[in-house]
């Protein structure tokens, strides 16, 4: 059990500390439980996707509930609803907005580039996920390839993951990826532990291949790459949660669960 962390309280959000203290690996009940979860979390997005795909005409807050909604019905409670007084189940940001958006009676315009991030809590097994899609027509092919990229370095990361590799592989093949956009490393990835989805280690975006706790077996983490056209500069809104970036973002999110001799995508909609 070691910690690389010291969480904020927000979510999401770490300061990297030493490579001295505690984390807990998990066991197989965990797995099984977190694999429902990771199912769920899947579908969930999924759902949201299909909306934006289908041109919908519902407001970020209607969206929130369509997922809560689905979650619910399949035996899964919104885990950021009420976390920390989070007020909704799925964090919903635009454009310029980064991470951590509010849901709000806003509808989506052509080129809007909309981020989904969410989580489904299983019997207190915790599974994570975020992707970004464009409504309507592009505003620009740089928006495509922002998305396109983004997701290719999150891709990137959990390739990088073998039992005995240090926790720095994953942000050295996120940083590796990211040439030519502003890299967020202020935000980052995270354990997952018992009802608790922000927990230790730190999952930086940018570090150095041999940097940090050496990967076992039983690691359950979410790895979040996060891209923006333009600087890497932050704030919060006064709503005290919205983060901003200084442009157009992206922003990917996998649960994994490292195994003996391979690693497992909880949140892949192939298991759907």
């Amino acid at each position: 059990m070691i910690s690389n962390l010291e969480l904020s309280d927000k979510m999401c959000v770490a300061k990297p500390m030493t490579n001295n203290g505690l984390f807990k690996l998990k066991n197989n009940d965990w797995l099984e439980k977190q694999r429902v979860a990771g199912k769920f979390t899947a579908g969930a997005l999924m759902l949201l996707e299909q909306a934006v795909k289908d041109g919908t005409t519902k407001s970020m807050i209607e969206l929130s509930s369509l997922a809560e909604e689905y979650m619910l019905d399949n035996g899964c409670a919104p885990t950021f609803k009420g976390y920390k007084d989070f007020p909704a189940a799925v964090c919903i940001s635009i454009n310029e907005q980064l991470v951590h958006g509010i849901p709000t009676n806003y509808h989506l315009q052509d080129g809007d580039v909309v981020s989904f991030d969410l989580g489904a809590t299983y019997k207190g097994a915790i599974a994570d996920s975020a992707l970004t899609c464009i409504y309507g027509n592009p505003k620009s092919p740089q928006h495509v390839k922002l998305l396109e990229d983004t997701k290719d370095s999150l891709m990137k990361g959990i390739g990088s993951i073998k039992v005995g590799n240090h926790l720095g592989c994953i942000g050295n093949a996120i940083f590796k990826r990211s040439r030519g956009y502003g890299l967020i490393t202020q935000y980052g990835g995270h354990g997952i532990s018992w009802n608790k989805p922000h927990d230790s280690p730190f999952i930086a975006n940018k570090a150095n291949y041999d940097e940090g706790i050496r990967i076992q077996q039983g690691l359950s983490i979410a790895i979040e790459p996060m891209f923006v056209i333009g600087g890497t500069k932050t704030h919060i809104d006064k709503d005290g949660w919205t983060v901003w970036g200084t442009g157009i973002s992206a922003h990917y999110e996998h649960t994994i669960f490292v195994h003996e001799d391979h690693v497992e995508i909880i949140t892949s909609r192939n298991n759907l």
